[in-house]
């Protein structure tokens, strides 16, 4: 057979509440074919209790399932490949730990995504599907613990939401026993109803012309649809009375048997058709279209879009500095001044070009809180960079941003990184480090008081030079200088500041 070309090969790996799924694809004449899908039935979920701690079976099961996805991994560049993890990832106790084994497992770094960033990501998958459609479209997705909802227009987003619970998550909840009853199930759909009342005004008020579903249980009610005669394909209304009258005559979730409906979906498949009921009445959708396509999908088209400089983050950053109004002159001189800092000590670092990014973007933001107040404005910029909805961010990656931010200028606490993964730490101290020094030498918001230095980095101790005759005219920067000497000590660096008189002599 002929080798595959894994430059042009890429891989999704969407780590749900409910099942795991791995997507290899290579493009070819600009599209993307697909290569394989491996799709595991982990239910993480199932095995999350009330404060956030995973069950040591459902561990086991999901490093086994991440064992296997990275090993069909291999050889794929680390570029090439996304990985995430949905709402049972958010919900984590201790995720940082679990995150650590989950990535060792799977040989890759693993994104946590936001409920607004998992719809976008699924509306972006589902558009590649209805491509050419310029018509309004519902987009729902019910996973296992979060069911997402979307309104858009080709590839604009008009309505997003997404609601904390799912297929695991409900029947765990309102089917503890199994026991199946119509008032049980009833009690459930109120449930949904509730959450979805905040919501249904806009929804319906936007409007659309087709309604979408996508992922398992929504395929799986098709499936005994089409199965049982009920509708020829899709799911409408109708049908899906049907569907629940005759999952009604069944008295535990274990007895159910519907032609159309897997062994492997029958556990869970009693939380998924209640919201599936809610939604239909509470959208008055009529009929259902099924999309084949997904979260997945989503991740390798948004991949694919940030590997050729059609990034949503770049949009996000740029929506937020507007919104915030931001000095864009100020703007330019830390962002130049971070990035000469970062490239002049970069090399032989374990950082790349992704860790350059996010210091320029958080170059981008670092003044957002002064709207708000003046003073310790940075920590009201690192609240709002890490609370905002961020399109194409992961939670990883705001927080990161959130707090560099936060320690642009003044005291670094000695926990600053403890939030983040182990394997960001490095790049977190270089990037913190630049922004800083950037911060200093931009104080005073002229350009001609940025002086011409060298900078460089010898294991942990950073030497930095600068003229003399430029000294005696910056006392202020100076001062800053000699504060960040002892400040950045927090973080394992060592800045020692020379003076060079024009013959490159120390000056003191």
């Amino acid at each position: 057979m002929k080798p595959e070309p894994q430059h042009q090969t890429y891989a999704a790996v969407d780590l749900g509440s409910n099942s795991f799924h791995l997507l290899i694809a290579r493009r070819e004449h600009g599209e993307l074919r697909v290569l394989d899908r491996i799709r595991e039935m982990v239910r993480l979920g199932g095995g999350l209790d009330d404060t956030g701690c995973l069950n040591g079976k459902t561990q086991q099961r999901a490093m086994d399932c991440l064992a296997r996805f990275g090993q069909r991994l291999r050889g794929i560049p680390a570029a090439n490949i996304r990985a995430v993890g949905t709402q049972t990832f958010r919900r984590l106790n201790n995720a940082n730990a679990f995150l650590l084994a989950s990535e060792q497992a799977l040989e890759c770094p693993i994104d946590i995504i936001a409920g607004h960033e998992e719809a976008r990501l699924i509306y972006l998958g589902v558009t590649q599907w209805i491509a050419g459609h310029q018509q309004k479209q519902l987009v729902m997705d019910i996973g296992g613990g979060s069911t997402e909802l979307v309104v858009g227009e080709g590839f604009d987003l008009l309505e997003m939401e997404s609601l904390q619970f799912g297929c695991v998550a409900l029947t765990k909840r309102f089917f503890p026993n199994g026991k199946l009853t119509p008032g049980r199930l009833k009690n459930t759909e109120r449930a949904v109803a509730a959450e979805l009342q905040e919501i249904q005004s806009a929804f319906r008020e936007t409007g659309w012309q087709q309604a979408v579903g996508a992922s398992g249980t929504i395929r799986s009610a098709a499936a005994m649809c089409a199965a049982n005669g009920w509708c020829k394909k899709g799911v409408t209304s109708r049908a899906l009375g049907k569907l629940k009258q005759t999952a009604l005559s069944f008295s535990h979730l274990d007895d159910i048997r519907i032609d159309g409906l897997s062994e492997r979906r029958r556990p869970v498949f009693i939380g998924g058709l209640a919201i599936l009921l809610a939604c239909f009445k509470a959208l008055d959708i009529d009929e259902l279209v099924v999309s084949p396509y997904a979260l997945r999908e989503g991740l390798l088209y948004d991949l694919l879009g940030r590997l050729e400089h059609r990034d949503p983050r770049d949009n996000a950053v740029k929506a937020m500095m507007a919104r915030f109004a931001v000095d864009p002159a100020q703007v330019i001189r830390v962002r130049t001044t971070a990035l000469e800092i970062f490239d002049r000590l970069s090399p032989g670092q374990p950082v790349s070009r992704p860790h350059r990014k996010l210091l320029a973007w958080a170059a981008d933001l670092h003044e957002t809180g002064l709207g708000l107040s003046h003073n310790n404005y940075q920590q009201h910029s690192a609240y709002l960079v890490e609370a905002s909805d961020m399109a194409g961010f992961s939670r990883q990656e705001q927080l990161f941003l959130a707090t560099l931010v936060a320690y642009q200028r003044r005291a670094i606490a000695a926990d600053y990184a403890a939030r983040l993964p182990i394997r960001l730490h490095t790049a977190l101290r270089l990037t913190l480090l630049c922004i800083r020094l950037a911060w200093i030498l931009c104080r005073t918001r002229e350009d001609r008081a940025v002086p011409d230095f060298t900078i460089d980095l010898l294991d942990t101790t950073v030497h930095m030079a600068l003229p003399a005759a430029w000294k005696e005219n910056h006392p202020l920067t100076i001062t800053d200088l000699e504060y960040e000497q002892r400040a950045v000590k927090i973080t394992g660096l060592d800045l020692q500041v020379v003076y060079l008189d024009a013959d490159s002599r120390i000056h003191d």
